[in-house]
């Protein structure tokens, strides 16, 4: 059985700072990206996920300059995102260095960009972010960017499979920024209908909430933002990246106990 990957989600904003959000709002300054960049490689994590989050609303990408310096600064695979709309921007994005890029915005109203995407740069180039919201007592549904339009979050999710996309990274917007946890119980639905990696990312405060998580189901990874951003239990920045070995054997064991 994988390991499961475990991802910094790095947020920046017009002006390139990194930032904290609480449900895609409540901005909170944390400081320098690239720096960010560096230490988490230092930690050598798995992966790192950096968004431009202001990139769609100003009408351009995740700056060029900004890609080549992160690239500069880390050794570990990079996925980028941030206004992503053509296929000329996603080649310039790949041979400044980036493993991945992230689509979301640009599928809301060209979904057919996806399969030239998957088509020209194969399918583990591209990752799709899905933002999800999942209330109590109402279907969970989903839209690409942020002010796309909602559908249900499980045949969108399928379309996008069957699309090219190499990996979906499911995003609980009304848990992001929070620390209270994942949805558990629709990651676990998602990750049964879907044959590509889902990557959950949205509500990760504490490395007993990556345990539950994969005690429950198989998700190919965890993204979070808080739980690498902040001390234990405060908003005081401290980039972290705690040691999460024994959390992850544990709950895969216990995984692998449980009857089919």
């Amino acid at each position: 059985m994988l390991r499961p990957r475990l991802i910094p989600s790095l947020l920046v904003d017009h002006q390139l700072h990194l930032v904290k959000t609480t449900r895609f709002s409540d901005r909170h300054y944390l400081g320098d990206p690239l720096n960010a960049a560096y230490v988490f490689s230092g930690y050598e994590v798995d992966e790192l996920l950096v968004l431009d989050i202001d990139a769609t609303p100003a009408g351009r990408t995740i700056p060029l300059p900004f890609v080549a310096a992160l690239s500069r600064f880390t050794t570990v695979p990079l996925t980028v995102g941030g206004g992503i709309e053509s296929l000329e921007q996603i080649e310039a994005l790949v041979a400044l260095g980036a493993e991945k890029v992230a689509l979301s915005a640009v599928l809301d109203q060209n979904f057919d960009f996806l399969q030239q995407a998957a088509d020209r740069f194969g399918s583990s180039t591209i990752s799709v972010v899905l933002n999800v919201t999942a209330e109590l007592g109402r279907e969970a549904t989903a839209q690409f960017g942020r002010q796309g339009v909602s559908q249900p979050v499980a045949p969108l999710a399928l379309a996008c499979q069957q699309a090219g996309a190499g990996e979906l990274v499911i995003h609980l917007r009304n848990r992001e920024g929070t620390s209270m946890g994942f949805d558990i119980p629709l990651l676990a639905t998602l990750n049964d209908q879907l044959t590509i990696p889902l990557i959950a990312l949205g509500g990760c405060g504490h490395q007993e909430h990556i345990h539950d998580l994969l005690k429950a189901c198989s998700v190919s990874g965890v993204a979070a933002g808080s739980l690498f951003a902040y001390a234990p239990s405060s908003h005081e920045v401290l980039l972290n990246y705690p040691e999460t070995n024994a959390c992850l054997i544990d709950a895969l064991a216990q995984r692998q106990e449980m009857p089919p």
